[in-house]
């Protein structure tokens, strides 16, 4: 189960048609932001479901130094991320982490919008720690249903002309698909606990909450 007791969450070829359609553009500002913030040029950077790819190809595109390994569990998400278009520095694996059994292969791991989704949290959490290299960070990014308005409406684009979702159903969404911080402190900070992590610092970026962990060195 998730941490936030929510039934897993499936995206099938229906439902990762839409997401590209719809979803995927109208977080075009935020992921444009996320991407400025990554502290990383050079290395490898893991992607822990990444979805059809926007945000992996954003990366890749901007920092050719760094090579960008994106994953994902649905097969449909993933032959959308690779029919989007292909660089020399980007990669994109079906699979879980957990299953993909990566060992201090990666110098910094994302994820973003899809942590809450995570069936087995713990196991994930320790399958990123075992894939960065000893140093490595794991930023996580979820959706904050207690962020400013001003904050919302920049990282989302209208979804037509100047068709906005209205502010309390884009609320209700962040938080079915995020963590108040109540939560984090409730469910996450606990969950990080039982990791080789251990702890993890919450800052507030734009919309979303930034979980940053890391790998200390040996």
């Amino acid at each position: 189960m998730n941490l936030k007791g929510g039934r897993p969450e499936r995206f099938g070829a229906i439902a990762s048609f839409f997401y590209q359609r719809w979803a995927e553009p109208s977080l075009e500002p935020l992921h444009r932001r996320v991407a400025g913030e990554l502290p990383v040029e050079r290395g490898r950077l893991l992607d822990v479901g990444c979805g059809p790819g926007d945000l992996d190809r954003m990366i890749a595109s901007g920092r050719p130094g760094l090579t960008v390994v994106g994953v994902d569990g649905s097969e449909a998400m993933i032959r959308r991320a690779i029919g989007s278009g292909t660089r020399p520095n980007l990669e994109s694996r079906r699979g879980t982490v957990e299953t993909l059994a990566f060992h201090e292969d990666f110098d910094f791991a994302l994820s973003i919008l899809s942590f809450h989704h995570w069936e087995e949290p713990i196991a994930g959490l320790e399958a990123v720690y075992r894939a960065l290299k000893p140093g490595g960070r794991f930023w996580i990014y979820e959706g904050d249903a207690e962020a400013p308005l001003e904050e919302l409406r920049r990282d989302q684009k209208p979804l037509w002309g100047w068709l906005r979702m209205p502010e309390w159903l884009l609320r209700k969404g962040l938080r079915g698909h995020g963590f108040t911080a109540a939560e984090i402190d409730r469910v996450v900070r606990p969950a990080v606990a039982r990791t080789s992590f251990r702890t993890c610092e919450v800052t507030r970026s734009g919309s979303l909450r930034r979980l940053s962990l890391a790998r200390e060195f040996a």
